[in-house]
This record gives C-alpha cells, sequence and structure tokens, in this order.
C-alpha cells in the first residue's frame, strides 16, 4: 500500500476545492493512503514581497518534509512533462511518494536539486487549487494504472 502525501505552499482552500480533492482521495484509498498538507504561516506570508525571499522560505518550510526513503517530486513549470502511464512507473518506484507544491514564487534550485524529479503537469500556469486536483486525479491514475483497474481508459 502506497503512502502518498501533497504539500503545498498556501492557505486552506475553500469548500468546493476540498470536495474534489476528497473525491479522488477516497477513491484512490483502496491503492493509498493520501495526506494533504497545507502550509502557511507568518514568515512565509511577510516574505510575499520578495520572491527570492519567499524561495527560500519555501525551502525552510518544506525541506523537513522530504523522504528519507522515498520519492520526492517537486511540481514546477519548468518540470518534466509527463504522460499518465509514465507517470504511474514514476508512482510505482517506491511506496512513499511526497509531492510539493511551490507558494507564487515557485522553488529555488537549491530545493530542486534535493527532489528525486522535478514534473510539470502542465505549460499551463494555473492555481494551486487547480494543479491540486490535476496531481491528485493524476495521482488516482496512475494508482489504477499500476493495479489495472479500468479507470486509467
Amino acid at each position: 500500500m502506497h503512502k502518498i502525501f501533497v504539500y503545498s505552499i498556501g492557505k486552506k482552500d475553500e469548500r468546493c476545492y476540498e470536495a474534489i480533492y476528497d473525491a479522488f482521495v477516497k477513491n484512490a484509498k483502496k491503492y493509498a493512503t493520501i495526506k494533504q498538507t497545507n502550509i502557511y504561516n507568518k514568515k512565509i506570508n511577510t516574505a510575499q514581497s520578495d520572491p527570492r525571499r519567499a524561495q527560500e522560505i519555501y525551502t525552510q518550510i518544506l525541506s523537513p518534509y522530504l523522504l528519507e526513503d522515498g520519492l520526492n517530486v517537486a511540481l514546477h513549470p519548468a518540470g518534466k512533462l509527463y504522460d499518465s502511464q509514465r507517470f504511474a512507473s514514476m508512482l510505482g518506484r517506491r511506496s512513499q511518494v511526497a509531492f510539493f507544491i511551490g507558494g507564487a514564487y515557485g522553488f529555488e534550485e537549491e530545493f530542486l536539486r534535493r527532489c528525486d524529479e522535478v514534473v510539470s503537469l502542465s505549460p499551463l500556469t494555473m492555481s494551486h487549487k487547480v494543479a491540486k486536483v490535476v496531481l491528485l486525479e493524476q495521482i488516482f491514475r496512475g494508482l489504477s494504472i499500476l493495479h489495472n483497474h479500468p479507470y486509467h481508459k
């Protein structure tokens, strides 16, 4: 059984998004436990006027969540574009996977280097809430592919 962690820099999401997240997490329950954590604090808030400082703060705050014996995946616009089959393959490499969604200014290079994979969900820019919906859907799709469930077809 997979353990999947989704860490996102941002305030709590609105209920309409939470309902969508919950649906994908519930559907994936037979294959994985998925824990979502939004992180937003005073340090992040005060750094938002300086993109470089904000990235440094994101690194400080997210680094403790990097898995020592798991797969760490940063979502980044310049990351690799995967199709669903390849995304599933990536998920299947480890039983524990942590996904990181950065703040408004993305990640600094140091954090990206510490991750095992840097993935782009799309060349389009999207809000964190929409990115999380897409990510959770792809996690469920990937798990379905790994377990030969017909959802992915």
